[in-house]
């Protein structure tokens, strides 16, 4: 009886004890995450001519169905996602409105160069990984949704770091760098700093969903800059030049 009666007691506590530390990791500086072990059938959108279709390697070209762009911008989902709980749940019914209005597609920062401790690219080459599993979760949840992104690779201002933080970090490795950030857009070594991270971006397997950046359906386009703007040449051939 005295058995019983402590195992009505035990049980019940240990019950508390195994929620409290799965919350303290679920929303504390360490959030679990758990695979994703079914998704969604989702084609690649492709241009056919002037128009853009969901391609369907089983149907004929005439059949494949057209896909319209109809979205908006939402800079924030991946610095929302970092932590889990309420940000994360913000980041979701971000997209479940965005598709419950109707919109196809989402234009979102993958990028924080060097500002903050939600820095993605923290130096160059050296990634926090934490903030990559935020933007994990956002093409999960995108593609969960139906919606398509566009992942912008870096900012022209600089906010989040921009081609501002790509100049600084050549110029504290010891490179001849014009205090310009123009610089961005013709020194060899930044050059080869942004190459890197957009390889390191598509290589990038999702520790969710398992599948590459590369072969995500879910990723639209990728936009190599927002805003580009090179002050001290207006001529095209600076800017296409460009990595």
């Amino acid at each position: 009886m005295a058995s019983d009666w402590r195992d009505k007691k035990l049980y019940p506590l240990l019950g508390i004890l195994l929620l409290s530390i799965f919350l303290y990791f679920n929303l504390g500086s360490n959030p679990i995450t758990f695979p994703i072990l079914w998704q969604s059938h989702m084609g690649f959108v492709s241009a056919n001519s002037t128009h853009f279709i969901i391609v369907n390697p089983r149907a004929p070209l005439e059949n494949q169905s057209t896909f319209y762009i109809n979205g908006w911008n939402s800079y924030w989902l991946m610095q929302e996602s970092v932590w889990a709980g309420p940000s994360r749940s913000r980041v979701s019914k971000m997209l479940k409105k965005g598709a419950e209005m109707g919109l196809t597609v989402c234009r979102t920062w993958a990028f924080n160069d060097g500002v903050g401790p939600n820095a993605l690219q923290i130096s160059p080459g050296v990634f926090n990984e934490r903030v990559f599993r935020g933007l994990d979760y956002v093409i999960v949840e995108a593609r969960k949704r139906g919606i398509r992104l566009i992942l912008s690779l870096v900012n022209n201002l600089s906010n989040f770091g921009g081609k501002a933080q790509y100049v600084r970090w050549a110029q504290e490795a010891g490179h001849n760098v014009s205090s310009s950030t123009d610089s961005f857009f013709s020194h060899p070594m930044i050059k080869d700093y942004y190459k890197a991270y957009v390889k390191a971006i598509l290589s990038r397997k999702n520790s969710l969903s398992g599948v590459k950046y590369a072969d995500e359906p879910a990723i639209f386009a990728w936009e190599l800059m927002n805003e580009p703007r090179c002050s001290s040449s207006s001529s095209a051939p600076i800017l296409q030049d460009a990595p």
